[in-house]
């Protein structure tokens, strides 16, 4: 190691804020018990992040992990650049004295033991805005180093907007311990690179120290401010030779290197294979971000020591059904008829004004399935893909129920600006903000959330449930056999109000909604609690029916047996009530036009339904119009 080198090593320093009497303490990170922690997660948070981030000029953003083990004198030099020698490694053996320390004695063991390697794992994206900004204010580098449970993400399009998918990098690290080196776009470009790193402890005293020391701490150049102390990133030259000895030097392109010390998955006993790890990145990039791969706006690489491997939508046989339905979503055709066909339908979506009163364009997302062959790979068969602008799979919605006999698929639900070709739509970038808002932390689901709540009026919750009715409604079309042509079927017409073909069947058009419905399901100590409200939007008409129904649904989004309704209560008069196993069916009169509901299931303690262990149910509520010519569902 060079004089200058020695130097720089000098002047790098763990910095950690102190914390006074009375100053809350930190038993460890919450974050890591936030989401689901195994690589294939830490794949689908980390290529989020980096595909968020973008630039607009249509490169595709690039990113790379690279495995790195280090043993004998590389090891040395990596601990001495990393200031294990210099106050990390004591606060690395004071935590792991702590109750809540195993994890971090044995990283102290595998950094004593002459014999072990160390593992690291650097996250290299290219393409990117880098670490921009400022330690105080709004910004990426803040959001990354300094903030908790806070995104910078202002792009009504990103695919997060909780920055939790951060935090997978520390949980993966033994060592809770995080190096970034990143190129700037920003007007700082030219005194790029800049380094800092950054852990996550608990809180913790030194042996010889008194102080208490909070969880977070830099490896930087710790500043006076008039604020107090704070750290300081590395920058230019210092940082690159700094990088080169951490082994997180990148080349000299706007983009940031996260290198995470002692990678390690949490969820396993077993430390795995580098090159099996390397396999289940590649699998894991293309499951989740096989739409972003197949535009072209994202490359995935994965280096090993041995090896170097491509994340490649062809090298992953499970997703190629699936790839091949969007391929050919944009068919006129609507009938499935032999294996490898697609057909496809645009399901409506009516979304709710936003929470200040704007006015939202309603519009619809594209749904396209594949009819399954015996040849193809059937690990995600009869599932569909939820995807949106960012080019993520929000989820693989299981619709089992829906195939039968030989009638087997595979789909995709193209929404946002992922639905057409070309420049979307008003109605796509809305309804792309609306399922943003729709994913929680973990972005593996649509549904109500309490972004949704702040962002939209009344209503969101009923259009994300017409929204998955009306698609498992046209579903049954695609795969149904009866079907002769290409238009849908009577029973299905009026719910895909944009198909609608030939003379109205009465005065209420097709295209235009009949009911306004609105419902809600709950737990309650031994059944399930549910109301709603049913408005008919017509001004004339000889009365309606609506069937309720409350079926289980699990946590991966597939449905359950029916969970039987006991009662439903009902004010209004002109309302007669009957059940049938377990439905409840309303009849209404001409002078009802709004009426509201309540009502229980059966409570049955050995219904493993009936006591909440699904998580949560769907309240299903099929309402029929009645007119003097013919019926309008």
């Amino acid at each position: 190691m060079d004089q200058e080198q020695i130097q720089i090593n000098e002047a790098a320093k763990w910095f950690f804020f102190s914390g006074g009497p009375g100053a809350p303490r930190y038993g460890d990170d919450p974050t890591k018990h936030a989401v689901d922690h195994d690589s294939e997660a830490f794949v689908r948070e980390v290529l989020q992040n980096a595909n968020d981030q973008g630039l607009p000029n249509g490169d595709p953003v690039e990113v790379t992990f690279r495995f790195v083990t280090l043993t004998g004198d590389e090891k040395e030099v990596f601990l001495d650049g990393l200031g294990w020698y210099d106050g990390l490694g004591e606060r690395m053996r004071a935590v792991a004295d702590t109750h809540n320390g195993h994890r971090y004695e044995r990283v102290v063991k595998r950094v004593n033991d002459p014999e072990a390697e160390l593992r690291l794992l650097v996250v290299e994206d290219r393409n990117t805005t880098g670490l921009t900004g400022s330690w105080n204010g709004d910004s990426n580098y803040a959001a990354l180093v300094r903030d908790e449970l806070y995104s910078s993400k202002q792009d009504d399009t990103a695919g997060g907007s909780y920055g939790l998918g951060k935090s997978v990098l520390w949980t993966f690290s033994g060592a809770s311990t995080v190096v970034f080196n990143s190129h700037l776009t920003s007007k700082r470009q030219d005194d790029s690179p800049r380094l800092i790193a950054r852990s996550k402890f608990p809180t913790h005293q030194l042996r010889e120290d008194d102080t208490t020391y909070q969880g977070a701490g830099w490896l930087c150049k710790p500043i006076e401010t008039d604020d107090g102390p704070r750290p300081e990133s590395f920058w230019g030259e210092h940082a690159s030779q700094l990088a080169e000895q951490l082994h997180v030097e990148r080349p000299a392109v706007s983009g940031t290197s996260a290198m995470v010390v002692e990678f390690q998955d949490p969820t396993r006993d077993e430390r795995p294979d580098v090159e099996d790890l390397a396999q289940e990145f590649v699998d894991a990039s293309v499951k989740y971000f096989w739409p972003a791969i197949y535009r072209g706006d994202l490359e995935v690489t994965v280096e090993t020591p041995e090896e170097t491997l491509a994340a490649d939508v062809e090298s992953v046989p499970a997703i190629r059904p699936f790839v091949e339905a969007y391929e050919e979503r944009t068919t006129e055709v609507q009938t499935l008829v032999n294996p490898g066909d697609v057909a496809g339908l645009d399901i409506p979506v009516n979304l709710p004004p936003r929470a200040d009163g704007t006015e939202t364009p309603d519009g619809s997302v594209r749904l396209s399935a594949r009819l399954a062959s015996p040849a193809d790979d059937d690990s995600y068969l009869n599932n569909i893909a939820l995807f949106r602008g960012a080019g993520m799979v929000v989820k693989y919605y299981d619709q089992s129920r829906v195939a039968y006999g030989d009638r087997n698929f595979f789909g995709v639900i193209a929404a946002g600006e992922a639905r057409s070709e070309g420049i979307p739509s008003d109605s796509d970038l809305e309804i792309d903000r609306f399922l943003r808002f729709a994913e929680p932390p973990e972005h593996d689901e649509w549904e109500s959330t309490e972004n949704l709540r702040e962002q939209y009026q009344r209503g969101f919750r009923m259009a994300l449930d017409d929204m998955f009715g009306t698609l498992r409604d046209g579903l049954r079309h695609l795969i149904s056999k009866g079907n002769s042509g290409d238009s849908l079927s009577d029973n299905v017409l009026n719910r895909f109000p944009i198909h609608g073909s030939g003379n109205p069947r009465s005065t209420t058009s097709p295209a235009d909604p009949v009911f306004e419905i609105d419902s809600s399901s709950r737990f309650d100590g031994d059944a399930w609690v549910i109301s709603g409200r049913i408005k008919t939007l017509p001004e004339q008409f000889d009365g309606w029916s609506a069937d309720i129904s409350l079926t289980g649904v699990g946590e991966d989004g597939s449905r359950y047996d029916d969970i039987p309704i006991d009662y439903v209560e009902i004010e209004q008069s002109g309302v007669t009530v009957s059940q049938d196993d377990g439905c409840v069916r309303l009849v209404a009169d001409e002078d009802v036009d709004d009426l509201s509901f309540s009502g229980r299931s059966h409570s049955d303690e050995h219904a493993d339904l009936v006591h909440g262990d699904v998580g949560a149910t769907q309240l299903e509520i099929l309402a029929e119009l009645q007119t003097s010519e013919e019926d309008q569902a």
